[in-house]
C-alpha cells in the first residue's frame, strides 16, 4: 500500500522488523532445558542395564512391521555416540533459543519433538527394514529448515539478494558437513528434516504473516534538498 508521502518524495525504509526485538525472556531458560533433557536421555540410556538402548532405536522393521511407533520419538533424543550428542546438541540449543525466543514454545520445543517423529518416520519408509535411527539430526536440520526460512522472509530491512547470500553462508557454515562422509550417517534423514523445515517455515509465515509484518518499523526518508537550486530561488 502506497503512502501520500511518496508523492512527495519521501523514500520508504524499514529500519526494524519482528526479528529485531529481543527474544523472549524466557527462551534462554528453554533452551537450557530442552537440551539438558536431551544429555539427560542419553545418558540414562547409556548407563541403564544392557538391552536398553535396542528399546530406544527405530528401524521399518520396529516401527512399520512391529508397530512399536514410540520408538520414532525415543530415537529422536538419544544418541550412538559423545561425537554424535555434542554436535547435535550445540545446534539444538543455539536454534532453540531462537526458535522459542521469536515463535513460543508451540514452535520449540513442541513442535520441534513432533516433527522429529514424522521426520524419523518418512526417513525410514525410503529405507530397508533393518537400517537403524538414532539421533536428534532430523529435528536439529527441521529447526535450521524452519529458522532459515523465517529469517529470509521476516528480515525485510535487506534485500533479497543480501538475504539469500546471509541465508545460503548460514546454511553451508552449520549445516554442510566439514569432514568427509560418513557411512554410518544417515544424511539423508538431515536432508528431509531440512526440507520438512523449510515447509513448515513457509506454512508459520503463511499464516501469521499479518501479525510479523505489523512488527515493521518504517523511516520515511525526505527528498534530498539541492541546496544551490535552493540559493537561486532565494
Amino acid at each position: 500500500m502506497s503512502s501520500p508521502l511518496e508523492s512527495f518524495g519521501f523514500t520508504r525504509k524499514i529500519v526494524g522488523t519482528y526479528l529485531t526485538r529481543k527474544p523472549d525472556g524466557e527462551a534462554l531458560m528453554t533452551a537450557i532445558i530442552a537440551t539438558l533433557v536431551l544429555f539427560l536421555t542419553t545418558m540414562w540410556v547409556w548407563f541403564s542395564p544392557q538391552g536398553l538402548e535396542e528399546l530406544t532405536v527405530s528401524s521399518g522393521k520396529t516401527v512399520f512391521e512391529n508397530k512399536e511407533y514410540w520408538r520414532l520419538w525415543t530415537a529422536a533424543v538419544t544418541h550412538a555416540d559423545v561425537g554424535h550428542l555434542m554436535s547435535n546438541s550445540l545446534l539444538f540449543f543455539v536454534l532453540g533459543y531462537f526458535l522459542a525466543g521469536y515463535f513460543g514454545i508451540v514452535m520449540f520445543p513442541t513442535l520441534a519433538l513432533i516433527m522429529g517423529g514424522l521426520i524419523n518416520a518418512i526417513a525410514l519408509s525410503t529405507y530397508g527394514p533393518t537400517v537403524n535411527l538414532l539421533g536428534a539430526s532430523g529435528i536439529v536440520y527441521w529447526m535450521g529448515g524452519v529458522w532459515l526460512v523465517l529469517y529470509l522472509l521476516i528480515d525485510t530491512r535487506r534485500s533479497w539478494g543480501s538475504r539469500w547470500l546471509r541465508v545460503l553462508g548460514v546454511g553451508i557454515l552449520m549445516f554442510v558437513p566439514s569432514e568427509a562422509f560418513e557411512p554410518a550417517v544417515s544424511y539423508r534423514t538431515h536432508f528431509i528434516g531440512f526440507l520438512v523445515g523449510n515447509l513448515t517455515g513457509l506454512l508459520y509465515y503463511a499464516a501469521n504473516a499479518k501479525r510479523l509484518r505489523s512488527a515493521e518499523v518504517i523511516e520515511w526518508i525526505p527528498p534530498e534538498v539541492d541546496d544551490e537550486a535552493d540559493a537561486l530561488r532565494a
